[in-house]
Order: C-alpha cells, then structure tokens, then sequence
C-alpha cells in the first residue's frame, strides 16, 4: 500500500513538470518554426529585389529618354539599398536563431523573453520590408507603364 501511494505521489508530483517541459519544448518548436519562415521570407524578398534589379537595369539599357533612365537610376540605386539592408535583417534573423537554439541562454527566463522580444521586432521589420519590396514593385510597374504609354506616344 505504501508504495502505490508512493507511485501515485511521485506521479503526481512529476506530471506538472512533465506537462510544464513539453509545453516549453512546444514552444521553443513554434519559434523555431517562426524563425524558420522569417528566414524564408527574407529570401523570398532577396529575390524578387535581385530581380527586379535586373529588370530595371535591362530597361536602364534599352531606353533613350534621359529623364526616364534618370528615375529608374534613382530606384535602382534604393532597390540596392533595400536589397543590402534585407540581407542584414536574414543574418540577424539567422543569429537570433542561434541564440533560441542555445540551451544555456534559453534556460534563463530574461534572457529568453529578450530574445523572444528580439524575435518578435525581426518579424515586425520583415513585414515593414515586405511592404517596402511591394512598394517598389509597383513602381517599377508604374515606370514601365510609363515607358510603354512613351514609346507609343513616339510612334
């Protein structure tokens, strides 16, 4: 009898902490997951600025009007920038990974909340930047639309 009550005492006592473990461990998978598909985005961005980039340089090529080539100079030069600046947000992601990563930081709760603070501003910035590439796309459509409404105008 006194080992039945012990089993069911130490069962007792263990189950709030094995609950407790797999609710962290859940959750440090659930960021990692995030970070995984911040880190994706963050590619997903350097691409399409990369190409956007070499569509404007292509038209940069092809036109004539001074003025014109003027303006697709100026958001080349920003979509570098914008460009430069994604790729250090995809390191800074790749790092805060790291540190989510590492056990002995993780293990002190402040130093977890910071990094999950950190975490939180990174996905935040990659939604700013999201915004920022979809800004620049429609400019560089609305500069080949004006291209295109110039080239007819001349014919």
């Amino acid at each position: 009898m006194k080992r039945l009550l012990l089993a069911i005492f130490i069962i007792l006592i263990s189950s709030p902490l094995l609950f407790a473990q797999q609710t962290g461990q859940q959750k440090m998978h659930q960021q990692m997951q995030e970070m995984q598909k911040m880190t994706q985005k963050m590619n997903d961005l350097l691409e399409r600025t990369q190409r956007m980039n070499q569509e404007m340089n292509r038209q940069m090529k092809q036109m004539q009007d001074e003025q014109v080539n003027n303006q697709y100079r100026m958001m080349y030069r920003f979509n570098e920038q914008l460009h430069m600046a994604l790729g250090n947000m995809k390191n800074a992601s790749e790092r805060c990974d790291l540190m989510m990563q590492n056990k002995e930081m993780m293990r002190d709760k402040e130093m977890q909340q910071e990094i999950e603070r950190l975490q939180k501003h990174l996905g935040e910035m990659a939604t700013q930047a999201e915004d920022a590439v979809q800004t620049m796309e429609r400019l560089t459509k609305r500069m080949q639309l004006q291209k295109t409404a110039q080239l007819n105008e001349n014919e």
